[in-house]
């Protein structure tokens, strides 16, 4: 096996090392943005969730479907999606 030098060793690092933090930094994004489907997770009850759309505080998950009930600072209304 031949000897390899600190120059070659930090370019392949350097060169393996670049894939693997575009990945790290899309798989942050998409935890940290929190849009990831829309949807709650399938073992989701129904009740009031973050609105997905971001229009309001909460919409209400009826356990299939999110519904056009919406609430901000407690007061329900009604914003069809």
């Amino acid at each position: 096996m031949p000897n390899i030098g600190a120059t070659e060793l930090l370019i392949v690092l350097f060169m393996l090392g670049i894939p693997v933090l575009i990945v790290v930094a899309v798989v942050l994004a998409i935890v940290r943005s929190g849009r990831s489907s829309g949807l709650p997770s399938a073992a989701a009850s129904p009740g009031w969730l973050a609105d997905p759309t971001q229009r309001h505080q909460q919409r209400y998950w009826d356990g299939t479907r999110w519904t056009a009930a919406v609430s901000d600072d407690g007061a329900q209304a009604s914003d069809p999606i």
